[in-house]
């Protein structure tokens, strides 16, 4: 069984407990009072009976509630409770009413006698134990699920302890021959009640309108901007129905940051939410944003993107106070020059538009290799190449070893795989140095080639002897951003 079955069963138990509280002293109340003629008592019996009332809706108003969300209602049926409780508060004004109607006519003519002996004062004493007992139980589980029908139940019998003391006082006074004090009870009473079922009415209304709880905003922006990622929020609304609250939140994040992380982001969002408001259900939107700390780099590869092109190897340069940026973009192989050649144009006016201080761009255009190339597998009948290149690696200096790993042939060109080890003290701008200038050896020496790949990692350190001090490799390095080609001045 989950949570929220859990959490309706217990609901609709104390609901139920509390219609057979309100039986009980509804029925002493209304047969003490019209035995002693007492209104005061008549008055609490006719409270105690719209408690009774109050306690049928609340228990329907909760079972009702609980039914899942379906097509009519996409956030289910947990206002049923915020009607309920409206209900109740109007029940109550006319009761109220009634009593006061009542009280005045009665001190007008004061021809009724009220005869106050033992089950008067028996029956308000249950009715305060009984009333204490159902309010302490639906505060309870009203506190513990935010239930706004139980808490309006609890009302009811917390009113019912203050007005029972207020007739008990009354019937004191009258036993020493006071007999306008049961009419003035019955007044304070329903002045009591009054006031009580304006302050429901108003929350009732609030809720049914959708009014935002109040100070919840602070508690829930704070909880949000506390996740790192989070550069501002905007758009918060609230609103409860029910036992629940229902929250919409825009947050604003990096726009380069990749779907996968921002989707993170969010959940973390919703957790931090979650420990300020428990039950929330929670919608999340988050608005990619330009930040201070965004890099040239990060702004092209974002125009890039938009164009749905992918660009690598971004330079910039100061010259004057002016930018100067040198770029490779690729393109689909399929693409005629023509079309290469004018969206390229249209890149370095977009560039020059949206990056202040740009003078310059220049869009080196090269094939795209994310498509699937045929190729075989010839390592094995390249055996003399492979060694000359395996002879070549060992000879460049900053290089300890290399071999070559695979050779495949494209067509009348290959590429080529290897691997090649430094030494671990080494630096990484050394490293890739040391890679470049082997590649470019290799393609010189073998112009069959039309690209090279290597793989650079530090060479395993042997037992005995310490490393050298200096920036050491943490981790593997590639010796270029995918393939590289001969630079030719």
């Amino acid at each position: 069984m989950d949570l929220s079955q859990n959490a309706h069963q217990e609901k609709a138990a104390v609901a139920l407990s509390s219609i057979l509280g309100a039986v009980v002293i509804t029925g002493l109340k209304l047969g003490v009072g019209i035995w002693t003629g007492s209104l005061g008592i008549i008055a609490e019996a006719a409270h105690s009976g719209l408690d009774f009332l109050a306690a049928i809706i609340t228990f329907i108003a909760v079972k009702f509630s609980a039914k899942p969300a379906d097509r009519e209602h996409r956030y289910g049926h947990g206002k049923v409770e915020n009607f309920s409780a409206l209900i109740e508060t109007v029940l109550l004004m006319i009761t109220c009413f009634w009593i006061i109607n009542e009280a005045i006519d009665r001190l007008i003519h004061p021809a009724v006698h009220i005869e106050v002996n033992f089950w008067s004062f028996f029956v308000i004493i249950v009715s305060i134990a009984v009333d204490y007992s159902r309010s302490k139980a639906l505060y309870r589980v009203a506190r513990k699920y935010n239930s706004q029908a139980l808490e309006a139940d609890a009302l009811h019998f917390s009113t019912d302890i203050w007005s029972s003391c207020v007739v008990l006082l009354g019937l004191m006074l009258t036993l020493v021959r006071v007999p306008i004090a049961d009419s003035i009870a019955a007044l304070i009473v329903a002045i009591i009640v009054i006031f009580i079922s304006m302050s429901l009415g108003k929350r009732t209304i609030d809720d049914l309108l959708d009014r935002a709880p109040k100070g919840i905003d602070p508690e829930v922006e704070k909880a949000a901007l506390s996740v790192p990622g989070v550069q501002q929020i905007e758009g918060l609304r609230l609103r409860n129905a029910g036992g629940r609250t229902f929250l919409d939140l825009v947050i604003h994040i990096r726009r380069t940051m990749p779907f996968e992380l921002a989707n993170n982001l969010v959940h973390n969002v919703e957790a931090a939410i979650h420990k300020v408001i428990p039950n929330a259900d929670i919608v999340i939107h988050p608005e990619p944003v330009e930040t201070p700390d965004e890099s040239i780099a990060d702004k092209i590869k974002l125009l890039m993107l938009r164009k749905g092109l992918i660009a690598h190897d971004i330079r910039a340069f100061r010259v004057n106070g002016e930018l100067q940026i040198d770029l490779q973009v690729e393109f689909n192989h399929s693409l005629g020059l023509q079309d290469v050649h004018s969206v390229a144009d249209e890149v370095e006016m977009r560039i020059k538009e949206q990056i202040p201080g740009v003078s310059t761009v220049s869009v080196h255009v090269e094939d795209s290799k994310e498509h699937v190339v045929d190729s075989i597998d010839v390592t094995v009948q390249s055996r003399k190449m492979n060694d000359r290149i395996h002879t070549m690696a060992n000879a460049c200096k900053g290089i300890s070893s290399g071999e070559v790993l695979s050779v495949l042939q494209v067509g009348k060109k290959y590429h080529v795989s290897m691997r090649c080890q430094v030494e671990r003290g080494i630096s990484l701008e050394d490293a890739h140095n040391a890679s470049t200038d082997l590649e470019n050896r290799i393609m010189v020496r073998f112009p069959e080639i039309a690209e090279i790949n290597i793989h650079v990692e530090p060479e395993p350190l042997r037992a005995g002897r310490k490393s050298t001090p200096g920036k050491k490799l943490k981790s593997t390095i590639a010796g270029n951003s995918g393939s590289r080609k001969l630079k030719k001045k």
